[in-house]
């Protein structure tokens, strides 16, 4: 193995590493209809809350749904939110889908004491006639 492709493999690791992004899923839908989206976590975050939110720059993005300390399961409007913490996955369910809602989300641990930890969502929402 040459010495460029192996920096190459470790430059590729470390990327990969790196603990802002997590990862980045798509996720298609239909008007009308919902979806559920199910974000990993890394098992230390576990007590963080988790929050879902819509926004093309995970920094600047608008919560949707949020957990609190309490509660582990909330609901509010077209979106709920479970928090499995013995998986170390939550899951977003996103009702009554049009396709204005198309668009980026992040799926986030938010954890007060450094960066939240993130992944990516894109939503495709298609006609659903």
């Amino acid at each position: 193995m040459t010495e460029e492709k192996r920096m190459k493999i470790i430059w590729t690791f470390t990327l990969l590493m790196i603990p802002d992004v997590l990862s980045s899923i798509s996720v298609r839908g239909y008007s009308g209809g919902g979806v559920n989206i199910t974000c990993r976590y890394d098992r230390k975050y576990t007590d963080k809350n988790k929050y879902f939110c819509k926004g093309q720059w995970k920094i600047t993005c608008s919560d949707l749904i949020r957990t609190d300390k309490k509660n582990k399961w909330v609901d509010s409007g077209r979106f709920s939110l479970f928090d499995d913490t013995r998986a170390a996955v939550f899951t977003v369910t996103f009702r009554d889908l049009s396709e204005q809602d198309s668009g980026t989300y992040w799926c986030a641990a938010d954890i007060s004491w450094g960066k939240d930890s993130y992944t990516e969502v894109n939503l495709i929402v298609e006609s659903g006639e």
